[in-house]
């Protein structure tokens, strides 16, 4: 009986023991896992560095055609959408043409009559050439003949111009495109009646093959940008920069806003890139290659920064050499292959706890 008794209280012993160590345990990972600061890293590598200037702007076709007739009248057909992908020389707006061609009947039929006219008149002044030479005729009747001769062909003229007059109009009054390109926007309907007082195209065509952005640059950063320098264009509904180039620089600054007019292209094969939309382009002013690249937010008072060892963060002492609008050459204290804290840093002090997340 005494046995069963020392049996039992040792037993009861050892169960409150181990309760207590594994209530130890559990105190001692969760104390961890309160007590460590959450953290992103990178890991440190030489690579190019970009120095680069960035500005805000409107993205815009490469060239834009505002279709409008010469001359008022009724839109008789439109044969595109907007949407359309139209080339160069397709017919886009017909308009209504049949006054204009009673009135082309009637010019080709005026200078029928003109040059009829003008072989009499030829003759006629043959044959007094021959009568003059003869002394047959006065000196009155031959002038009257050349008189005669130089108003058919005066005649012949005018009704020939008349003539091409109206086969211009003709021909405007079929409108096509300029360039390969997209049909943008529509103004008018089938059978509206077009005036040019009222100043808006029937289409607007753009080729958007490739997009412009246009600056104003500031007298301060002008020196540093050339043309031909590379350009990055970025935009909030693409997931990449699309790379391009300055294509334009102002040598005189406008007389109003004291800037200067840079203008840079992208191409836009893929056609992802949407005109009147607004982005940013970041242009390459500088590339140095092989240096210690980090973003900027991963240095602290541009003076230090954290390095991670066995999830305890240190505080390294670095040199900043050079800064673009996101990040930072460190010139000594960070050693390639160290791991960095990149996001988080801020709340960190020498030998904190961290825990690591992607």
């Amino acid at each position: 009986m005494k046995t069963l008794k020392l049996i039992l209280a040792l037993s009861f012993g050892l169960f409150l023991f181990n309760g207590c160590n594994n209530d130890e345990a559990t105190d001692t990972a969760d104390d961890w896992i309160r007590k460590a600061v959450p953290v992103q890293v990178e890991t440190a590598q030489s690579q190019n560095f970009v120095s680069s200037l960035s500005y805000n702007g409107s993205l815009l076709a490469i060239q834009t055609a505002r279709i409008i007739p010469e001359m008022p009248g009724k839109i008789e057909a439109l044969h595109v959408q907007i949407g359309d992908y139209v080339q160069k020389g397709r017919t886009l707006v017909q308009m209504d043409i049949s006054t204009m061609t009673l009135q082309y009947k009637q010019a080709s039929a005026g200078v029928s009559v003109a040059h009829a006219n003008l072989l009499d008149a030829q003759k006629n002044w043959e044959r007094v050439q021959t009568l003059h030479n003869e002394n047959a005729v006065s000196q009155q009747q031959f002038e009257k003949m050349k008189l005669g001769l130089d108003a058919a062909q005066a005649q012949m003229s005018q009704a020939q111009a008349g003539l091409d007059l109206l086969k211009m109009q003709l021909d405007k009054a079929t409108l096509t495109a300029p360039f390969d390109g997209v049909i943008t926007q529509r103004g008018f309907s089938k059978g509206d009646l077009f005036s040019p007082a009222v100043m808006m195209p029937v289409f607007t065509l753009q080729d958007v093959s490739s997009i412009k952005v246009e600056l104003q640059i500031t007298s301060q950063e002008i020196m540093s940008i050339k043309k031909g320098q590379n350009a990055y264009l970025t935009v909030d509904y693409l997931d990449y920069p699309v790379p391009g180039s300055v294509t334009l620089v102002g040598v005189a600054a406008d007389p109003l806003s004291k800037t200067f007019f840079v203008e840079c292209q992208f191409n836009n094969s893929s056609g992802n890139l949407r005109a009147g939309t607004f982005g940013q382009v970041d242009i390459s002013i500088e590339e140095i290659g092989d240096v210690m690249v980090v973003p900027k937010n991963a240095v602290i008072d541009r003076s230090h920064m954290f390095v991670v060892e066995e999830n305890y963060a240190y505080q390294r002492d670095v040199e900043v050499l050079q800064e673009s609008l996101k990040e930072l050459i460190i010139g000594a204290g960070l050693i390639e292959g160290e791991t960095y804290v990149t996001s988080g840093a801020f709340i960190l002090t020498d030998s904190s706890l961290v825990q690591i997340e992607d």
